[in-house]
């Protein structure tokens, strides 16, 4: 037979904690994850926000460059100063168009500077220094572009010497002469203005993140950042079409805005550690939950593991210990459902050990009955050397009484004969009327042994007569009664024998009286706290009665009773109280 092996409870909630824990990592995992993810979507969110303010504000911006560059360039005086030879001229018209910059200037804080070369050789720059190098950079422009078309464009002076400066973002643009009537296409002056891209650094912001960088390219140059940048951050901005950038150990999240109109893009690089911090506040409190929440159940499964396992193995150990014999119950666990499974299994092994402890009274019981019996036969066989003999012989004696008319000895010899007959061959259990006869053959012998001694009187109810008990238990008394009783009494010696049935339950009261010199009281009261118990034997004088009440307590067990009562020189009665049927022994 296959005997399938089944977890123990322990086992199962080491299992279910396992599920637990990995179901708690998953969600861990799942929890940073949607936090990444919601930081980075916030962050390009707020991104996506800061590109189209900054598009917006600098094509709004670069509308009032444009603007003040037109109101400058075609300002009266100087149209005089850039289409006039004449010395006296520009210094007559100079100081006019210095006050009209310094206006624009401050209507428009991006323009930091305007030079403007005239077709004639002479250049109005604003400035006071580099203006030798702006004047070689237009004339070279110039140069480039002879074909040029009348529309403004963008363009990047790089640095002069120093390599950490960023370029310069200029705006070009053609002056035509107004002074002459009509349009003369080749006659033209060319100026540009020198955009201060770092005016930018006042405009919306993303976010404030640590080590975040933020750029402006124009076409391939970086006109402008947030912060000074390393050689490798630099060629980081300039790469196209990277989202993720590893800098000097420390990852990077790059996200990049074109503003086509302008031919510009927006760089920003965020350390990728520092999109969290927005959320920072919802991450610990969530790490928090998580490790409270791992902490509750650790403990939780820990408090039922202890409570249920124990009582389990305490009561799997006592079973143990119960089928070898060590103990007779289950120790009462505290948990309510395992105590009512101990209580029941307790009641259970009661009743199993009730039921043996009967079973074995029983076995007992009937043991030592057949064993009384089977003495009391012994002890009739011992009493006679021969039955057969002594029956043959009895009847040999009657037959001669009889021959020779001798009537009292015939009877006598027939009383004799069924004294032997009766002790010999009598059942275990007889009806009171057969021990009553039993008794009348014993009372005729005495009283042939002394004539008008003895007088038996009996009052038995026809109900009584009927009744079932034990056999040789009338005989034994009466015996007892004529030999100590009467020993040195007077006549008239009375015997009188009782019986009734109790019509309730059926019980037999059956008393032999007698009144002859009774018990003393000293020895009255050893027999009654004696009790008559079994395995006590009373002295010789009195070993007739104790034969009897203890074939009658193995016989009927708890349901037999007696009473003695006697007054010395007066009387003595036993009184025997006996049920149907033998009853079980008590629990």
């Amino acid at each position: 037979m296959t005997v399938k092996c089944s977890l123990s409870i322990k086992r199962l909630l080491q299992i279910s904690l396992a599920i637990m824990l990995l179901f708690l990592l998953i969600i861990s995992l799942l929890y940073y994850l949607f936090i990444y993810t919601f930081s980075q979507d916030q962050f390009e969110s707020s991104f996506q926000t800061f590109s189209e303010s900054i598009e917006t504000q600098l094509d709004a911006q670069f509308q009032s460059v444009e603007q003040s560059v037109i109101q400058l360039s075609y300002f009266s005086n100087m149209q005089e100063i850039l289409f006039s030879n004449d010395p006296l001229v520009y210094l007559n018209n100079i100081s006019g168009c210095n006050q009209l910059l310094d206006y624009l200037k401050m209507a428009s804080p991006m323009i930091t500077e305007v030079i403007i070369t005239s077709p004639y050789g002479h250049t109005f720059y604003s400035g006071t220094a580099g203006k030798y190098r702006y004047q070689q950079f237009a004339e070279k422009i110039i140069q480039q572009n002879q074909n040029m078309s009348h529309d403004s464009f963008f363009l990047t002076i790089p640095p002069e010497d120093d390599s950490n400066q960023l370029p310069q973002l200029v705006y070009c643009f053609q002056v035509h002469n107004t002074l002459l009537p009509g349009y003369v296409s080749n006659e033209y002056a060319f100026g540009m203005a020198l955009i201060d891209i770092n005016v930018l650094a006042g405009l919306s912001s993303s976010g404030n993140y640590a080590g975040e960088i933020k750029a402006i390219l124009y076409r391939d140059d970086v006109v402008y950042t947030s912060r000074e940048v390393s050689q490798a951050e630099m060629e980081a901005l300039q790469e196209e079409n990277h989202r993720n950038f590893r800098l000097g150990g420390v990852d990077f999240t790059c996200h990049t805005v074109m503003l086509e109109n302008l031919d510009m893009s927006i760089v920003d690089l965020v350390p990728t550690a520092d999109l969290l911090q927005n959320s920072a506040m919802a991450r610990n409190i969530g790490t928090a939950v998580l490790l409270i929440t791992c902490a509750c159940l650790v403990f939780s499964t820990w408090f039922i593991l202890h409570h249920i396992s124990v009582p389990v193995k305490q009561m799997v150990t006592d079973m143990r210990d119960i089928q070898a014999g060590i103990k007779k119950t289950l120790t009462l666990p505290k948990l309510s459902d395992l105590r009512y499974v101990a209580e029941s299994v307790n009641r259970t092994l009661e009743v199993l050990e009730t039921s043996n402890r009967r079973q074995q009274e029983m076995s007992h019981t009937l043991y030592q009955t057949t064993l009384a019996q089977k003495q009391a036969q012994l002890n009739a066989y011992k009493n006679q050397i021969s039955p057969h003999f002594l029956f043959n012989t009895l009847e040999s004696m009657r037959s001669m009484a009889h021959h020779y008319q001798v009537p009292i000895l015939e009877n006598m010899l027939t009383s004799l004969a069924s004294l032997f007959r009766y002790s010999l061959r009598s059942s275990l259990v007889v009806s009171l009327r057969e021990e009553l006869n039993h008794v009348q053959h014993y009372f005729n012998v005495m009283d042939m042994r002394t004539p008008q001694r003895y007088e038996l009187r009996v009052e038995v109810s026809q109900e009584a007569l009927r009744h079932p008990l034990l056999s040789m238990v009338l005989q034994p008394l009466v015996e007892n009664s004529i030999t100590h009783g009467f020993r040195r009494k007077r006549r008239p010696c009375i015997l009188l024998i009782q019986g009734r049935v109790n019509e309730e339950n059926g019980i037999l009261f059956l008393s032999v009286v007698d009144n002859g010199m009774g018990i003393p009281p000293e020895k009255l009261q050893e027999l009654d706290q004696r009790s008559f118990q079994e395995g006590e034997a009373l002295q010789n004088d009195h070993i007739g009665l104790d034969n009897v009440l203890h074939r009658l307590r193995l016989f009927y067990g708890e349901g037999f009773r007696f009473s003695l009562r006697s007054q010395e020189n007066h009387y003595t009665a036993i009184t025997l109280y006996i049920p149907k049927f033998p009853s079980e022994p008590s629990r």
